[in-house]
């Protein structure tokens, strides 16, 4: 019971903030009730805590509210998270150069990850990443990149469990799992082995920030025919490489002493 109840206030405090994202003006209790068809004392309690925690403003002249600069926080985490995108670009095209395959550019939204960029190869038989597309971390190179710089009880409760098999490679057991993120952390690169499609294969790559924070992951993809077990080997130090001139870029600078955060 009293997990629905605070679900219940969450709701209607998601409803009254709701309100700002669709209005620039200060709006008073009374018509955020009628906007969010709540009661007026429910919304005034409401309004009370976002207040006091900073999410919303109280103009006490006028007895109105407006937005809090508490989300400049989350807005400034939210801008660094996409500007990744056009710092890495013109890396991300020189990679398609030199392995001609395709590449994508990932960052972490939750419990998937989500792809933010791609460059198609220029291949006939090539791998197709539809922007905005959401996978799962424990079977794709981009979402193993997230989970290795995690604690390992971040990543048990972020991962739920059993997994999902989507191939006969799909990684099923966490204490596998652990194995190959402690080879990520090793090599710098993550590897799919067609674990999400058996013919699409990818190796991957940790994007750091000035934070030494993973920002994103960097990651080339393409037919299991072209990426060979050979041919990934050859790959692997390609992408690192450009991954950590993206990096340097984002302002990470290299600290064997300072551990990196996921």
């Amino acid at each position: 019971m009293k997990i629905k109840a605070s679900s219940g206030v969450i709701d209607k405090a998601v409803q009254i903030l709701d309100v700002f994202a669709q209005t620039e003006n200060a709006v008073g209790v009374t018509e955020l009730a009628g906007m969010t068809h709540l009661n007026i004392s429910t919304v005034y309690r409401i309004a009370c805590v976002l207040t006091d925690h900073g999410y919303l403003r109280k103009d006490e002249k006028k007895g109105k509210y407006t937005i809090g600069l508490k989300f400049l926080k989350f807005n400034s985490m939210l801008m660094n998270k996409l500007n990744v995108r056009e710092i890495a670009y013109p890396f991300m095209e020189k990679l398609r150069t030199v392995t001609g395959e395709s590449v994508n550019l990932a960052i972490l939204d939750g419990n998937e990850a989500v792809y933010i960029e791609h460059i198609e190869s220029n291949h006939m038989l090539r791998t197709f990443t539809v922007l905005g597309n959401r996978v799962p971390l424990y079977c794709t190179g981009v979402g193993k990149v997230f989970c290795a710089y995690m604690d390992e009880d971040t990543v048990y409760h972020l991962i739920k469990t059993p997994f999902s098999s989507y191939t006969e490679n799909t990684l099923t057991d966490f204490t596998r799992l652990e194995k190959e993120l402690a080879n990520v952390r090793l090599e710098g690169v993550a590897l799919d082995n067609g674990e999400m499609d058996i013919d699409v294969r990818c190796i991957a790559a940790p994007i750091m920030d000035s934070n030494r924070r993973v920002s994103a992951s960097v990651s080339i993809s393409g037919p299991r025919s072209r990426l060979t077990e050979q041919r990934i080997e050859e790959l692997k130090p390609l992408v690192k490489k450009y991954a950590e001139q993206i990096s340097g870029a984002m302002g990470f600078e290299f600290d064997s002493n300072q551990p990196l955060i996921g």
